[in-house]
């Protein structure tokens, strides 16, 4: 008697790892958008301090330029300018352009080009009627600043826009790469926990050699197998496959897992397991939620496996007459509460490789979308059925890659084999 696990590496293989799933339900990351909101106290009070310094620096250009003129008025003229065209950006960036989300780049563009011009010809409208003489003395020189304000207020505006545009984004890259991490923190987190479900070692049953391996598509899912040990020769065997993918399928294959143990005892013929286990998950699982399951028991004394069905691929009994299928058909787990399940009965001799397995080997499809298929599946078996059991799951999994064409994984991959000795 000899038994044996599944040891393969850890980058094509998880020996009792968790089954397929895409991380579950993800809400989407956006950039935040633009909130209209009046700006901070401090940002406006160094907004006015630096439309200060530059009004100032114009006006001492002037004055550096035009020696013996009045530069009272041209300073607090220059000033006040500044100040315009400054807080006509700053506001219109911050509270009026907002309002155009949503509308075309064009019209966009467009508001805000005019919302700036208006903005900048009100306020200087506002300050040359604060100075008429000065104004009235200096049309052509006051009417060229005007233009160049409405420029200069263009160029900030839209500087600023840009500016808060990449921040927001800068903003909300950084935000959805820390949650990424979370997220990749609570998957690796699950994945453990879902590695602990399943089983570390196989059970010690006279006339068997055991092994099995689940090779996950991508984070956590519902793919689940499991060896129950009811005495020192006698071996429950159950593989299933939870409907869905990620964590929603995780959490059901984890409460599926834990009634199968509490369901499955001794006395309790295989039938009946799937009976009961059909009447639980009916009763606290929404009718979208529903899984395929193989129970078997084996009886070391009587060389005797007894199993049922319940919607799953049938497991393959590779003897010596040729390829037997074990049948027994039932529906899948949780569709109607009253479902009842057959149990057929099997005799293994010497050599006998049984061979439990789900969707995500025969259903994987190659680039053109052709599946595996059952066939090319016992073509592997047959011809590598003289080796270890590892040896074959090994080859059967690079062989289902390959065919793939080694891209991401359509559905979880899990296989076990029983021989008989």
């Amino acid at each position: 008697m000899t038994t044996e696990t599944a040891a393969v590496p850890a980058a094509d293989l998880r020996v009792a790892a968790p089954g397929r799933g895409d991380a579950g339900t993800r809400r989407p990351i956006m950039p935040a958008a633009s909130a209209v909101a009046m700006p901070s106290i401090g940002l406006l009070l160094a907004w006015a301090l630096g439309s200060l310094f530059v009004g100032s620096a114009v006006a001492a250009g002037i004055a550096f330029t035009r020696e013996g003129m009045d530069l009272g008025p041209v300073f607090l003229t220059s000033i006040l300018f500044a100040e315009v065209v400054g807080f006509t950006a700053l506001l219109a960036v911050r509270l009026v352009f907002p309002l155009f989300e949503g509308l075309p780049n064009t019209v966009n563009l467009g508001l805000q080009v005019l919302t700036l011009l208006a903005g900048t010809l009100f306020g200087s409208v506002m300050i040359l009627m604060s100075h008429p003489y000065f104004a009235l003395a200096r049309i052509r020189t006051v009417a060229m600043v005007v233009l160049v304000n409405a420029a200069l207020a263009i160029v900030v505006g839209i500087g600023l826009r840009t500016y808060d545009s990449m921040r927001r984004q800068i903003e909300a890259q950084y935000q959805a790469l820390r949650e990424k991490e979370a997220m990749e923190r609570e998957l690796s987190i699950a994945r453990e926990v879902q590695r602990e479900l399943l089983p570390r070692a196989s059970p010690l049953i006279p006339g068997l050699s055991i092994a099995g391996a689940c090779r996950p598509a991508i984070g956590v899912g519902g793919d689940y197998y499991d060896y129950l040990t009811f005495s020192e020769d006698r071996l429950g065997l159950v593989i299933a496959d939870v409907a869905g993918k990620g964590i929603p399928a995780a959490l059901l294959m984890a409460g599926l897992q834990a009634s199968v143990r509490s369901i499955a005892a001794p006395g309790v013929e295989p039938g009946e397991v799937n009976r009961r286990l059909n009447g639980m998950l009916y009763r606290s699982t929404a009718t979208s939620r529903y899984a395929t399951l193989v129970f078997a028991i084996y009886d070391a004394r009587r060389r005797t496996l007894t199993y049922s069905n319940a919607g799953h691929f049938p497991p393959l009994h590779l003897h010596a007459g040729g390829v037997g299928r074990l049948t027994a058909d039932g529906i899948p787990l949780g569709l109607m509460e009253e479902a009842c399940y057959g149990q057929g009965e099997r005799r293994l001799a010497t050599g006998d490789l049984l061979v439990l397995y789900t969707d995500g080997i025969v259903e994987a499809p190659d680039r053109a979308g052709t599946e595996y298929g059952e066939d090319r599946l016992i073509g592997i078996l047959e011809g590598h059925r003289g080796r270890d059991l590892e040896d074959i799951i090994l080859h059967v999994m690079s062989d289902v890659e390959r065919w793939t064409g080694g891209g991401m994984a359509h559905d979880d991959a899990t296989i076990v084999l029983v021989r008989a000795t």
